[in-house]
C-alpha cells in the first residue's frame, strides 16, 4: 500500500498510489506545469500539493490539504525564477550556476519572514500563516486560502465609492492587522486592492506577503509592484523603507475606496503631483478625511503619517487644523526663511527712512553712509516677530507619552514630530524613548524632531514543543529568537528519550523577548526494564531408605507369620 493522501475533492483518506480517488472519481494524473510540483506530492508528510493557483517572482502558490486536520490551505514554495534553474528528479530545487549564495540569503529572508508570520498566529485583518516548512532544498509557507472576492473586485460590483463610515467599517480590521505586523517588526510593501479579500461575510483580510526583494524595484528577484499603491521609495532599491511604507499603501487603499479612482502612481507624483485631493473628487469626503488621507500620502517619508493608529484616528476625530490645509514641515521652514527675509528687508527699509530722516536735519549735503544698525546685520529679534526671532528650545521629551507632545500647541507651533518605532522593556507603550534634539538645544521653527516612541517589550507566542526532539525544540525557540534553557528529568518510561517532556511557559503564553527565558524538561535515558522474576523449581518428593519397592512397606514376598 502506498502513502496516504488527502483527495482534494472530497477531503476522503486514499492511497497515493491509486490513479484516482475510489470515492468521488477525482483523477489523480498530474496537470501541474513542468517545473513544479506534481498534483498529490506528500510534503513533509503532512500536506498533499494540489493544482498550481499562481507564480511570482518568489515562486509558485499551491492548492494544497493538510492531512492532519483534514483543512484546505495554500502553500508558497520559494522558487525564484531570477536565481533558480531547474529542480531535480527528487523534487530538490537547483540554483543557477553562480548563485548559489544569492539563493542562500534571499532564502533565509523568506524564511525569516514566515516564521515570524507563524508566530503572528491569528489575527483579524490578516489571512493567517500556519506553518513554515523547509524541504526541496528550499522553503515552503503553509497559510489560509484567500476566502471571498479581491477588494478592486468588491468596488467594481459597487455602483458607487464606499462612503467614510462604509471605508472605516471595512478597512479598520486591516489597519489593525498591520499594526499588529509592525509590532512585530514586520512589513507587508503590498498593501493594495489586489491583496485584501472581502470575504463571504463581508469582513476584510489582507494576504500577499512578500518579501523585500519582491516588492522593491529592480531588486535580484522579478519585482511585484501595485502602482498607485507602492509608496515612492519602492521604486529605487537605495532608499530605506518603513512602518510609514505600509501607511502610503493603507493611505491609497482608503483613497481608492473613497473615489473610486486609483491613485497615480507614486514614482510619477515625484516629478509632477498632480494627484487631486479626495474631497475635490466628491464633495460629500469630510475635509478632515481627506487630509487624513493626504497626509498618509505624501512622498516624503519624514511628512507622512507613521502609523496605522495614527492614521485611523485622523479618520474618525475631526481636526481644527484639518478643516483648511495643513502645512508640511519643509512648507513650514520655507515660511520662516521667507518670514526672516521680510522681516530683514523691513528693518533696512525703516532704518533707511529713519536714516534719512536724520541726513536732512543734520547730515551734510552729499555725505553717505554705510553703516547698518547691529540687529540688522545680524538678524536680531529686534527687527523681526517673535515667533520667529525667538529660537524654540527643545524640552525634554523622553519619558512622555507621544500622544501628549503631538497635541500640545506649545510644542507644535514651532516645530514638527516625527516618529519612529522601537520594542522596548523600559518605556510603556506610547511613551518617548529618545529624542533627536536634547533637552535644551535652541532650533529654529519648522524644525523636524525625530522620536524613538515605544512598542512595548518585543513578544512572542510560545510554540507548542511537547514531545519535539531537543534539537528541533532549540532551532524553534532560536527562529523565534527566545532564550531558553535545558533541563534534565528522570524518564519513567512515559516519554521517548532526548524529546521536551514539559514546557516553562505552556503553550500558547505571551513571551517578553528581553526579560523573559522559556525552559525546556527534556526526558532523559527511559528506565531499563526490570528483569523477568526467575521461577522457583518445582519440589521433589524427598527419598525414604527404608521404603520398599514397588510392592510397598513389607513386601518381601515371604509369607507372614501366624
Amino acid at each position: 500500500m502506498g502513502k496516504q493522501i488527502i483527495c482534494s475533492n472530497c477531503l476522503s483518506n486514499v492511497d497515493q498510489s491509486l490513479a484516482a480517488c475510489p470515492y468521488c472519481g477525482q483523477s489523480f494524473a498530474n496537470t501541474n506545469p513542468a517545473g513544479t510540483l506534481a498534483v498529490n506530492t506528500l510534503l513533509a508528510e503532512r500536506y498533499t500539493i494540489g493544482r498550481v493557483l499562481s507564480l511570482d517572482g518568489e515562486g509558485i502558490l499551491y492548492t494544497a490539504v493538510d492531512n492532519e486536520t483534514t483543512r484546505r490551505v495554500v502553500v508558497k514554495e520559494y522558487v525564484p525564477v531570477t536565481i533558480c534553474a531547474a529542480r531535480s528528479r527528487d523534487g530538490k530545487v537547483i540554483p543557477r550556476q553562480g548563485r548559489e549564495v544569492l539563493f542562500k540569503t534571499t532564502r533565509l529572508d523568506f524564511i525569516d519572514l514566515y516564521r515570524s508570520l507563524v508566530a503572528l498566529g491569528h489575527t483579524d485583518g490578516l489571512t493567517q500563516v500556519l506553518d513554515l516548512v523547509e524541504a526541496n532544498n528550499t522553503a515552503y509557507a503553509v497559510r489560509e486560502p484567500d476566502d471571498g472576492v479581491p477588494l478592486h473586485t468588491y468596488l467594481e460590483q459597487r455602483a458607487q465609492p464606499l462612503t467614510p463610515e462604509e471605508a472605516l467599517l471595512l478597512l479598520r480590521p486591516v489597519a489593525n492587522g498591520i499594526a499588529a505586523m509592525h509590532h512585530m517588526g514586520l512589513l507587508h510593501r503590498g498593501i493594495s486592492p489586489e491583496t485584501v479579500y472581502i470575504t463571504k461575510a463581508g469582513t476584510a483580510r489582507l494576504s500577499g506577503y512578500a518579501t523585500l526583494g519582491l516588492r522593491t524595484a529592480d531588486s535580484e528577484l522579478k519585482s511585484q509592484m501595485f502602482d498607485g499603491y507602492a509608496a515612492p521609495e519602492q521604486y529605487a532599491v537605495a532608499e530605506f523603507d518603513g512602518k510609514y511604507t505600509d501607511i502610503y499603501g493603507l493611505g491609497a487603499l482608503f483613497y481608492r475606496a473613497l473615489t473610486g479612482r486609483t491613485p497615480i502612481p507614486s514614482n510619477l507624483r515625484r516629478m509632477n503631483d498632480t494627484l487631486p485631493p479626495a474631497h475635490t473628487l466628491d464633495s460629500e469626503i469630510p475635509g478632515y478625511v481627506s487630509a487624513a488621507v493626504a497626509r498618509a500620502m505624501r512622498i516624503a517619508p519624514a511628512e507622512r503619517m507613521q502609523t496605522a493608529p495614527e492614521l485611523i484616528a485622523a479618520l474618525t476625530t475631526p481636526e481644527k487644523e484639518e478643516e483648511g490645509f495643513h502645512l508640511t514641515p519643509r512648507q513650514w521652514k520655507f515660511i520662516a526663511i521667507g518670514a526672516v527675509g521680510l522681516a530683514l528687508v523691513a528693518g533696512v527699509s525703516i532704518w533707511a527712512i529713519v536714516s534719512a530722516s536724520g541726513r536732512g536735519a543734520s547730515a551734510p549735503s552729499g555725505s553717505q553712509t554705510s553703516s547698518l544698525p547691529e540687529s540688522a546685520l545680524a538678524g536680531g529679534s529686534e527687527s523681526l516677530p517673535a515667533s520667529v526671532a525667538q529660537p524654540f528650545t527643545v524640552p525634554r521629551l523622553v519619558g512622555k507619552k507621544y500622544a501628549d507632545v503631538a497635541a500640545n500647541v506649545e510644542y507644535t507651533q514651532y516645530v514638527r514630530f516625527l516618529q519612529q518605532h522601537e520594542f522596548s522593556s523600559d518605556y510603556a507603550v506610547g511613551e518617548i524613548i529618545r529624542q533627536s534634539h536634547p533637552e535644551g538645544t535652541q532650533v529654529a521653527v519648522g524644525t523636524v524632531i525625530t522620536v524613538t516612541v515605544s512598542d512595548g517589550p518585543e513578544t512572542r507566542v510560545m510554540p507548542d514543543l511537547l514531545k519535539y526532539p531537543q534539537a528541533d525544540a532549540e532551532k524553534e525557540l532560536a527562529g523565534l529568537n527566545l532564550k531558553y534553557t535545558l533541563y534534565p528529568i528522570v524518564n519513567d518510561g512515559t516519554y521517548i528519550e532526548g524529546t521536551v517532556a514539559r514546557c516553562d511557559p505552556e503553550a500558547g503564553t505571551i513571551i517578553e523577548i528581553e526579560t523573559q527565558t522559556v525552559t525546556l524538561y527534556i526526558a532523559g535515558p527511559a528506565p531499563a526494564p526490570e528483569p523477568e522474576p526467575v521461577p522457583d523449581p518445582a519440589p521433589t518428593e524427598p527419598t525414604n531408605p527404608d521404603q520398599g519397592s514397588e510392592g510397598g512397606e513389607g513386601e518381601t514376598g515371604a509369607a507372614p507369620t501366624e
